[in-house]
């Protein structure tokens, strides 16, 4: 199991660079890309990436759909959103792994902090098989404002 993370950091790493080119995205360097506490990005200095590319996110899905339990996959979601570069529509795609809504709902609880684009993360209502997953999500995010 950890040569497969290995792998498939290595991957998502490499597509990236590839993609990005040696200063990153937009000719910006950042000394911090790939290291560190990445969920602790601000704001501002997350519009300086882009979403994953379809070769990252083929990458990411087929690591995924490589796996038969959604505890397994769980554990390679959250390494992804952790080492790269993801958008809303990114994580709504892998969480179409789960099987079941509450894998779903506790990765894309995961998954918010490292989402590029967080005000579109209200539109991933159509992720969830239950109304009520999706108005815990909206609970999570807006906490003082569901209340």
């Amino acid at each position: 199991m950890k040569r497969l993370f290995f792998l498939l950091a290595v991957a998502i790493v490499a597509a990236g660079a590839m993609a990005q080119g040696p200063q990153g995205p937009r000719g910006h360097h950042n000394d911090r890309h790939g290291h560190g506490d990445s969920h602790r990005r601000p704001p501002m200095e997350q519009r300086y990436y882009e979403c994953a590319s379809a070769e990252q996110m083929q990458a990411v899905m087929d690591a995924l759909n490589g796996q038969s339990f959604d505890d397994k996959k769980l554990e390679i979601a959250k390494l992804c959103v952790t080492i790269g570069y993801f958008c809303t529509a990114d994580m709504a795609q892998m969480a179409t792994v789960f099987s079941f809504d509450d894998k779903r709902l506790e990765f894309l609880k995961y998954a918010y902090p490292y989402c590029l684009d967080k005000e579109n993360y209200p539109s991933l209502r159509e992720s969830f098989s239950f109304r009520s997953n999706y108005d815990a999500l909206l609970d999570y995010i807006y906490p003082h404002m569901r209340k």
